[in-house]
């Protein structure tokens, strides 16, 4: 992800404290990720993976939007993990990236939300203030 400083700048005043959940196993990735949301003004949680992802959500912590990649390491991936919060958590929107298409079998999840990768701070922070409304 490349930081777009104006954009993340002026969607300070349009977060208005939304919770972000970022997903992501490469840690630069998350962090740069997070790094640019929370300069926009969301509040951010991070997780390596899926599991620890629906470990926070059980846990009943509220989350606005979860942004997922969709290659995560161990059973469940991003498409799994976005069918699993559809299910357990369907106030939750889902935003899923990647550097690779996804597969046609997506659209029966019902997803509005899709960033290719790599993505700029700006490109994101507007498919995100989209996806909240």
């Amino acid at each position: 992800m490349t930081s777009d400083t104006p954009a993340a700048t002026a969607s300070v005043e349009t977060a208005s404290r939304r919770t972000i959940m970022v997903v992501e196993d490469e840690v630069l990735v998350r962090l740069g990720t997070a790094s640019d949301l929370r300069a926009a003004g969301y509040d951010v949680l991070e997780a390596a993976d899926a599991q620890e992802a629906l470990a926070i959500l059980d846990a009943g912590i509220t989350v606005d939007l979860v942004f997922s990649d969709v290659h995560l390491p161990g059973p469940i991936d991003g498409i799994a993990l976005a069918a699993l919060l559809r299910a357990r958590h369907p106030a939750v929107a889902v935003v899923l990236t990647s550097g690779l298409p996804l597969p046609p079998t997506v659209e029966a999840l019902g997803l509005r939300g899709f960033m290719p990768k790599p993505y700029t701070a700006m490109d994101l922070l507007r498919l995100l203030g989209e996806r909240l409304g």
